[in-house]
Parts: C-alpha cells; sequence; structure tokens
C-alpha cells in the first residue's frame, strides 16, 4: 500500500487534508498515515527540561475526535504523535514509511492559527516525497485539471512523472505549459523543445494533455493567472529551480503556494525521474 503522510495540527485545514487524503488513497490504492508534532518548548528546551508545548493526553484526545469524526471509507489509517522539529520530524516519519505522498492543508497568509501553516515550506524542503499543499476551501477534492509549468531548467522535467502517474488515477487532463521569460531565439528554441519533450513523454504514457505558450515577465503569477483562467485543480513545481531561469525571488513552490488559491504539488529536483526517457 502507498503510504500517504498527513501531518495535522487540529486546525480546520489539517482536518481538510485528512479527508483529502482519503480521496487521493482510494485512487492510488494507498493507506493513510496521520502525525501530530508535538512541539518542544525551546525555552524549557534550554534548561535540560522535557515540557513541551502541549500537554500530551490533550493531544491524545484530540486525535481520538478527529478520526472519530472522519469517514475512512475503508482506507486504512494509522496515527503518530512524535515530539521535536516539526518539520525534521515530519520529514523523519515519511522517509521510514517510504512515504508515496505528503498532504498538507495550509491556511491564508493572514492566520496565524495553524503551526503546519507557517511550516509547509521548511516540510517541503526537507521531505523525501512530494508534498501537496492544500488551502483550506470547501471544493472537493479533485484532479481534472492539472498545469505543469515548464522552464528552461534542466530539471524542469522532472515534474513529469509523478504528475502524469496521480492524472492517470484522477482521469484528469495534464496542461502542459510553457512560460517564457526571455523571447531570445535560444530560449524560445529551448523551452519549446522541453514542452514537447514532455508532451511526447505524456502522450506515450496515455495521459491527455494540452498545451499553452506564455510570454511575461513572471513566470509565477503568468501560471497562477492562467490556472484561474482554466479554473485548475492544481499546479505543479519543482521546490528548487537552477539560477538565471526565474526573475524574481524566492523558491518558486514558496511563491506559488504564497500566491496560489489552489492545491500546488511541489517535487523535489532530485526526485527519482528514471522512469523518464527522453
Amino acid at each position: 500500500m502507498r503510504k500517504i503522510v498527513v501531518p495535522v495540527d487540529f486546525s480546520p485545514s489539517s482536518v481538510k487534508a485528512v479527508e483529502d487524503a482519503i480521496t487521493i488513497a482510494k485512487k492510488v490504492a494507498g493507506e493513510i498515515g496521520i502525525i501530530h508534532v508535538n512541539r518542544v518548548n525551546s525555552f524549557a528546551s534550554m534548561f535540560g527540561s522535557h515540557k513541551t508545548a502541549e500537554n500530551v493526553g490533550d493531544v491524545e484526545k484530540g486525535m481520538e475526535k478527529l478520526v472519530k469524526g472522519i469517514d475512512f471509507e475503508g482506507i486504512d489509517y494509522t496515527t503518530t504523535l512524535r515530539t521535536g522539529s516539526l518539520s525534521k520530524e515530519i520529514a523523519s516519519y515519511a522517509e521510514e514509511t517510504t512515504a508515496f505522498l505528503i498532504v498538507i492543508g495550509v491556511e491564508p497568509a493572514d492566520k496565524n492559527s495553524s503551526w503546519l501553516s507557517a511550516e509547509a515550506y521548511k516540510i517541503i524542503s526537507i521531505a523525501p516525497s512530494p508534498v501537496i499543499t492544500i488551502p483550506f476551501s470547501d471544493k472537493p477534492f479533485d484532479l481534472k485539471k492539472i498545469i505543469l509549468p515548464i522552464d528552461t531548467s534542466i530539471t524542469t522535467r522532472h515534474k513529469a512523472p509523478f504528475t502524469a502517474e496521480l492524472a492517470t488515477a484522477f482521469r484528469g487532463v495534464v496542461y502542459v505549459l510553457g512560460t517564457c521569460i526571455d523571447e531570445s531565439p535560444e530560449f524560445v528554441s529551448k523551452l519549446e523543445g522541453y514542452c514537447y519533450q514532455v508532451r511526447k513523454f505524456l502522450n506515450q504514457a496515455n495521459v491527455p494533455n494540452e498545451f499553452e505558450f506564455l510570454v511575461g515577465n513572471n513566470a509565477v503569477k503568468m501560471t497562477v493567472d492562467y490556472a484561474k483562467t482554466i479554473n485548475a485543480d492544481m499546479i505543479a513545481v519543482l521546490t528548487e529551480h537552477e539560477p538565471g531561469t526565474i526573475n524574481f525571488k524566492g523558491s518558486v513552490a514558496q511563491q506559488m503556494i504564497q500566491s496560489s488559491t489552489i492545491p500546488i504539488l511541489s517535487i523535489h529536483k532530485s526526485f527519482d525521474v528514471q522512469q523518464f526517457e527522453y
């Protein structure tokens, strides 16, 4: 069974993430691993105390209440409680369980009620598995339209295999989006070549796909605006890009998560892509 890890802090967004993970699990023959990390009280730890930021008994009751309130629809699940650094413990758990995916529910940036929202990118940056961050909403989770932005970094195509797998599971369409921020012949030729290779891969994998080529000076804005135009369900990005391919500061994944109102799939550029033949 494919393990889908869902960190929870008992905020509405994290509870919704468990429900969305169940939807994914049904599509990919998966099981759910719910984890709560009891953060160490940094002030107490300075003096060697083992006191933590939460009462373990309260956390256990909170976890019991959470699972009783969710219909797992026959999907197997486990619950885990750990103490320590939020991002490190979640990443370690994902590695130990050979997680297929991590699903994180996030809230708007102006809310501070969710620990996970505040540290979502820290988790993404060290996670051994692809991560889907899902903004809180009442919208049922689905992946009928997935945007796959392509730039001129050598690793940009590494998103394609996992994206294709999810698209196949949900019978969705992948929208290959060429994000052109430099209209020089060399840049355009390279970008068109990478888009062609990705579409060839998708066609060989029998994944329905569409193609759009957009020109502008901000790849994140172009992608987010395009997602709104086609009413997309998710955007797939890399957690890192090679220098010079994007003309704004900050990680693409981080920028995208902050800008988008739809789920973002973040994949490390070093993610295993042996199956991807160009």
